[in-house]
């Protein structure tokens, strides 16, 4: 859809009610790691990932977007690859969850830096994916999900060779947290994202607002040409 198609203000609309989610910083991460960088450039590294990020989230705003979704950093070491990789097959990797809590930490500092001083009427809420995954490693008996070992995959945890044509298979991907050595499952998907709009749980996880606050709201700030006297909800009708 262009603003040729449709027009100026409509293509506005669209985007200013949109809801842009945004995830990264894990790939980030698994390089600097297992790229065997000094640790002692982690807040370096870092601080150019967050100015970079807040970059790409200015050109989203001048673009219109109006309603941002931010998924933090996951906890990197607790991913089954980085277990598999130690030498007892169990417990994270602090180290390289200190990098995934540093940048989360300043992520959340730098965007209400941010959106206060250049970007009026931006409405967000990040999302503790760190926390959601952390939780349900630490409590598995709570939906009854197997943390440890990957779906698919090969070696120890499942998780020393990528998932392939000829890797292990388990018979249900839905009881499992992670499909491979650092992705997770539908199912583990499926939850986090109800933790994120949800009832109290939505509260724990989410911040300044909850996802659902985020998209039901019915007014945020004006843009060139944006009409905003409506909810999100109500722009389907529209298009």
């Amino acid at each position: 859809m262009t603003k040729t198609e449709l027009g100026h203000n409509k293509v506005n609309r669209l985007l200013s009610r949109s809801l842009f989610i945004i995830s990264t910083a894990g790939n980030d991460f698994s390089a600097f790691s297992y790229g065997r960088a000094n640790m002692s450039d982690a807040s370096s590294y870092i601080a150019n990932m967050i100015s970079t990020y807040l970059k790409h989230i200015k050109v989203l705003y001048n673009l219109g977007a109006r309603r941002l979704g931010l998924l933090d950093a996951v906890p990197i070491g607790c991913l089954p690859g980085s277990r598999a990789s130690s030498i007892n097959d169990g417990p994270c990797n602090d180290a390289s969850n200190s990098l995934a809590q540093h940048f989360n930490t300043l992520l959340r500092l730098e965007m209400a830096s941010a959106t206060a001083a250049s970007m009026p009427g931006m409405e967000y809420s990040i999302a503790s994916v760190y926390n959601i995954i952390s939780d349900k490693i630490s409590n598995p008996p709570i939906d009854g999900l197997e943390v440890s070992n990957a779906c698919c995959g090969g070696g120890r945890l499942n998780a020393e060779v990528s998932c392939s044509v000829t890797s292990n298979l388990c018979t249900d991907r839905s009881r499992y947290v992670f499909w491979d050595n650092v992705h997770e499952t539908q199912a583990a998907y499926q939850r986090a994202v109800a933790a994120m709009f949800e009832g109290t749980a939505a509260a724990m996880y989410t911040e300044p607002i909850t996802f659902q606050q985020l998209v039901t709201q019915k007014q945020v700030a004006p843009g060139a040409g944006i009409d905003l006297d409506h909810s999100s909800a109500d722009l389907a009708a529209e298009i």
